[in-house]
């Protein structure tokens, strides 16, 4: 069995799409814990050290999962689209109750997460640095639908 996987995960990245599959997988993955996130976009690719990626999040599952409903500027005129947030609850009522250091502590809690399965992955599925490490991932932003 494992070496099916093997054949299969080789035979998924055999392309020179191994940044998109490698953070496709990271994304799945990383839904089990944050089932909110339903994608990623990628913001910029050629960092020396990080790739930076938008977080495409649910905003019903958002909701849910931080037990919050929307600011009432966002329930009553529902401008999200288009618009880029530093943190997931940046549009919650949560988001008032927070101070800075919650808000960035949550924050470095998920990129600390995306980056310990990043790091995990097999070798052919992460980018490095010219100095052989794999780049960091950033979630610049967070996006909501």
């Amino acid at each position: 069995m494992k070496e099916l996987i093997r054949h299969i995960l080789k035979e998924e990245t055999d392309d020179s799409k191994t940044l998109e599959k490698g953070l496709d997988i990271t994304i799945k993955i990383l839904k089990k814990t944050y089932p909110y996130i339903i994608g990623w976009e990628l913001i910029q690719e050629s960092g020396e050290f990080k790739i930076y990626i938008k977080i495409i999040c649910d905003i019903e599952k958002l909701k849910k999962f931080y037990n919050s409903d929307l600011i009432n500027y966002y329930s009553k005129y529902g401008i999200l689209e288009d618009e880029d947030f530093p943190y997931a609850v940046s549009i919650l009522e949560i988001n008032d109750e927070m101070n800075s250091n919650e808000k960035f502590g949550d924050f470095t809690t998920l990129k600390d997460d995306l980056n310990g399965i990043y790091e995990m992955l097999p070798e052919h599925l992460v980018v490095k640095n010219k100095y052989g490490e794999i780049k960091e991932l950033d979630p610049d932003r967070f996006k909501f639908q």
